[in-house]
């Protein structure tokens, strides 16, 4: 193996850079001018404390065709470690990888060999190499597939520098790049290739959305369970709240269209941002969504915390201009809220899109509810009827000082853990330990995770369930010393929540109706600040009782 002169390459996968003797320049991981020698050196990506070196040379030496190729070698520990191979002229028979001219040098051509190993075995499951979001266990791959398959097609992507810190990424939009490769081909449905203003590259290699798409059948319920009426007196009011249930779920066919979203835009915002990630979350993701529910989107830029008010309002507005491009985006809007928002509209599918920026949290309670909604058959039911009375009755709002979603659903699960007895769900956070920890790194949250059923002792109708769901927030809870978490599975006392030194945390957002976040500890229900708007929804709770106990039929709660 020959290296060219003047460069020495580290022997093993522990070492941080490469050294140039030519050219002043060391390799390094902050972005920096290029070297006038036209061998440099990337160091990419922090993984499980190792680097993965990712090495170019350039250069003609002695007038003969340099080839390099780099490998990724995954070793025990789960670390990459970069080994890259030289040769001065010489070309493997069988080496199958596709070259690719490069730029002139010294006024000759000069071609690179790149072999990329998108898919990296010997992983630990559920987590991702180098930086990609990784949905099933032994799934990895890398966070440029588009890149990689690019590469794999013949065709040329300029080489980015990429910070290995915790800094701020600053956009370096990539003006005047042409793309091709073909069209979109299988890495898009039929109907986006048409839509785009440019094509995109080709890939083969299954992305996120990829994996959820091929388990839409999975989504919705085909049936009521076998247990829905037992001949009692509330097999009425259950099956009233089983039909409400089924005919409003989310169907397969609007999972799919939500999918092919999702696809649509990851492959158009990783193209452009490599490093960037975007994930699905909110009820579509958690097995809580309506057939009318709208699509929450995080763009996850970092694994730190972030300034919303300021980095990610800039981060957004980069967005902005990238779906403009789009003739299926239309009514975009930046909200600037303490957590600003990007809304936009899919023209084909009529779906409404929020994206936040670096909000990471929702990320893991997406995966928390998803967890609590395959626990016990009766969760799901319960928790969209709850959202479907309370939007009925005006107070599931969060823009007009009322409930979120989020924290009916919360609401719901606290009272199935500590409402009843025995209980019918359990805590999950004492159950498994570490797993919903709010440290744990994004790359092993499992958003398809499966959970095994719970076997609660507790046999109360799906009827008698929601009767008690009114009746516990309308007269057991106590709204002036008590909060609900669903961390704890207890109500506990709302000055200590607002003692909870944490990033978000802020004393006077514990008010009226307080709800812990169980990741963050921040009161998701600080919407509802103001008292008369509280005291209503008191009232719509103490009535919705009242009249559910006399008539045990669903349909009195929906009437106009």
């Amino acid at each position: 193996m020959m290296r060219p002169e003047g460069v020495e390459s580290a022997t093993d996968g522990s070492a941080n850079y490469l050294h140039h003797s030519k050219g002043n320049q060391r390799g390094r991981s902050s972005p920096g001018p290029r070297s006038e020698i036209h061998h440099s050196i990337h160091l990419n990506h922090w993984y499980d404390g190792s680097y993965a070196k990712k090495n170019h040379w350039n250069r003609d030496y002695h007038g003969h065709r340099g080839y390099h190729e780099m490998h990724l070698n995954p070793v025990a520990d789960g670390s990459i470690a970069g080994k890259s191979h030289h040769d001065n002229g010489s070309r493997n028979g069988d080496d199958k990888a596709n070259l690719d001219e490069g730029p002139q040098a010294d006024g000759k051509r000069v071609k690179r060999q790149h072999k990329f190993y998108s898919k990296v075995g010997n992983v630990p499951g559920n987590m991702s190499v180098l930086g990609s979001p990784c949905y099933g266990a032994g799934q990895c791959y890398s966070p440029s597939d588009a890149r990689a398959v690019a590469y794999q097609q013949g065709l040329h992507v300029h080489k980015r520098r990429f910070q290995a810190d915790s800094r701020p990424f600053a956009f370096h939009s990539q003006r005047g790049r042409k793309m091709g490769g073909g069209g979109v081909g299988p890495m898009l449905d039929a109907g986006l290739s048409s839509v785009l203003k440019y094509p995109l590259p080709v890939s083969h290699v299954p992305n996120a959305p990829d994996r959820f798409l091929s388990r839409a059948h999975l989504v919705n319920v085909k049936g009521p369970p076998t247990n829905l009426c037992s001949g009692g007196e509330w097999d009425k009011l259950s099956e009233g709240i089983w039909d409400k249930f089924f005919s409003n779920q989310q169907s397969e066919e609007t999972f799919i269209k939500k999918m092919l979203l999702w696809k649509c835009l990851y492959v158009l915002i990783k193209n452009t941002f490599p490093r960037y990630g975007l994930y699905l979350v909110g009820s579509t993701m958690s097995g809580f969504g309506s057939d009318s529910s709208d699509v929450d989107m995080c763009l996850l830029v970092r694994y730190t915390e972030m300034d919303q008010r300021n980095e990610a309002v800039g981060h957004l507005e980069q967005i902005l201009h990238y779906l403009k491009q789009c003739d299926f985006i239309d009514s975009v809007e930046l909200i600037q809220a303490k957590v600003p928002i990007l809304k936009f509209r899919d023209s084909r599918y009529g779906l409404e899109v929020d994206l936040n920026c670096n909000n990471s949290v929702g990320i893991r309670n997406t995966h928390l509810l998803y967890c609590y909604s395959q626990l016990d058959w009766r969760v799901r039911p319960l928790v969209l009827v709850v959202k479907l009375w309370a939007h009925k009755h005006n107070i599931n709002d969060a823009k007009n000082m009322t409930i979120s979603s989020y924290s009916l659903t919360l609401m719901v699960i606290n009272f199935l853990q500590c409402g009843v007895s025995p209980p019918v769900l359990p805590c999950l956070h004492s159950m498994y330990l570490g797993k919903f920890s709010p440290h744990l790194d994004l790359h092993r949250i499992n958003l398809m995770e499966e959970m095994a059923p719970y076997n609660s002792e507790n046999t109360m109708a799906l009827g008698e369930l929601f009767l008690g769901f009114l009746r516990y927030y309308s007269l057991d809870f106590d709204f002036t010393q008590e909060a609900v978490s669903v961390r704890l599975a207890a109500r506990i006392s709302i000055e200590d929540c607002r003692r909870v030194r944490s990033y978000k945390n802020d004393p006077h957002q514990w008010k009226f109706l307080c709800i812990e976040e169980p990741f963050d500890l921040t009161n998701t229900a600080r919407s509802v600040y103001d008292k008369d708007v509280f005291e209503r929804v008191k009232h719509v709770f103490r009535s919705s009782y009242l009249k559910l106990k006399d008539h045990k039929t669903i349909d009195c709660l929906f009437e106009d």
